[in-house]
């Protein structure tokens, strides 16, 4: 509703999203223009207004600055030489695509459809108007760098062996996928698992946008979308939320079993990333290894 906020941090930066008074989603650098505060620290309904907690400058749902009281001393609100049209919040550029808000800091972006186009052209089979969140693993945070996370999730050369009692998914079944900033894995079985078994068995694909945009489909009835959010070179957050596709419904059972695949899968991947990077401290890792 109008006035929704979340705060995020991304690339070190404070970035709010929030409903305008449009009930448009925009977002802003989360930082007053006075001195720079960081204006709202935590997921809130905001009201009609922000309000700076340090000297109470007001901004609109907009991002406009409408009140700096007392800045040019007592009851001098605009003093000579300052306007508050021109002194608002810094806008920030960003895209809703389906459920996922996109965020560019540099301005610098393609125009996301032809920069997701691989992406949406791999997606084509699915209707993600129709897809439906029914679970969120929130795995906090990973000793790892991020890209590893990612290059792990596309690449199927470590599935039959790391994820042996957790999927059916023979290596010679899998194909690569490299289409423009979208790269990933395919992987087609000759008998679907339509009841969510406790091994997952289905025809999949694991694509990534770049950086660290990560959506997998898993016929006949889930798409997982992850985000891996860098904290650190050695140190990664990550969340996953679990989507049915085509208005399909999951019993509560089948979410439960679901979720207990997927935390699996990923904790298994996680062992192995956390020792990628701890391998790479070494000497012997300079070239990167084969």
């Amino acid at each position: 509703s109008v006035g929704d906020a979340i705060t995020l941090t991304v690339a070190n930066q404070p970035i709010l999203i929030l409903k305008n008074s449009e009930n448009k989603i925009v977002a802003f650098h989360n930082v007053c223009s006075h001195r720079c505060l960081k204006l709202v620290d935590k997921n809130k309904n905001l009201g009609k207004f922000i309000s700076c907690p340090y000297h109470a400058w007001i901004y609109d749902l907009s991002g406009n600055l409408i009140r700096a009281p007392h800045f040019g001393g007592t009851n001098n609100h605009e003093p000579k030489g300052f306007k508050t049209k021109n002194n608002g919040l810094k806008s920030i550029r960003i895209k809703t695509w389906n459920d996922w808000i996109f965020i560019n800091l540099n301005n610098n972006a393609l125009p996301f459809e032809k920069y997701a186009s691989p992406l949406i052209k791999q997606l084509k089979a699915f209707n993600l108007k129709k897809i439906k969140p029914v679970a969120t693993l929130d795995f906090g945070k990973i000793f790892t760098n991020w890209k590893f996370l990612i290059e792990n999730f596309i690449e199927p050369y470590h599935v039959q062996f790391v994820h042996k009692t957790t999927t059916n998914q023979p290596l010679k079944d899998h194909y690569t996928i490299v289409d423009g900033m979208c790269y990933g894995s395919g992987v087609d079985v000759d008998q679907e698992d339509t009841n969510n078994s406790a091994a997952l068995s289905v025809t999949s694909k694991y694509l990534s946008l770049f950086p660290n945009f990560i959506i997998g489909t898993y016929f006949p009835n889930q798409i997982g979308v992850y985000l891996n959010i860098p904290i650190s070179p050695g140190i990664t957050s990550q969340k996953r939320i679990i989507y049915t596709t085509d208005g399909k419904v999951m019993s509560e059972k089948e979410i439960k079993t679901v979720r207990n695949i997927w935390w699996s899968v990923h904790k298994e991947d996680h062992e192995m990333c956390e020792r990628l990077q701890e391998g790479r401290y070494s000497p012997a890792a300079k070239e990167g290894g084969l």
